[in-house]
């Protein structure tokens, strides 16, 4: 991910998509341990709300990857169906890695 290239897509200056960033990996982080402990608990609901705000904020950053990943498994959540969402999240959680590493090390 290339901070300049996020930044001009958003209309915002690379420090402003920085502090972005670095709220969205906080929020994230928490979000995707909810979620997990959602699934865990069989909690449909929560999951929902959790894959939900993932979604939105990846949506409002223009991460495509994580949004459709989070899409995916909040309609499912949300349709009360959590069968297979464990593996799901594994790859959200991969690719939300994947992107903080790049974060971390600058864009």
């Amino acid at each position: 991910m290339e901070l300049e290239k996020l930044a001009e897509r958003l209309g915002l200056d690379v420090e402003d998509i920085r502090e972005l960033l670095e709220l969205y990996v906080e929020t994230t982080c928490s979000d995707l341990a909810e979620l997990k402990g959602a699934i865990e608990a069989k909690d449909a609901q929560l999951a929902h709300a959790k894959a939900h705000s993932i979604k939105g904020a990846s949506g409002n950053l223009g991460l495509a990857e994580i949004y459709e990943l989070a899409k995916e498994i909040d309609d499912r959540a949300r349709a009360n169906s959590l069968d297979g969402l464990n593996e799901m999240i594994q790859v959200l959680e991969e690719n939300f890695n994947s992107l903080v590493k790049d974060f971390e090390k600058g864009g």
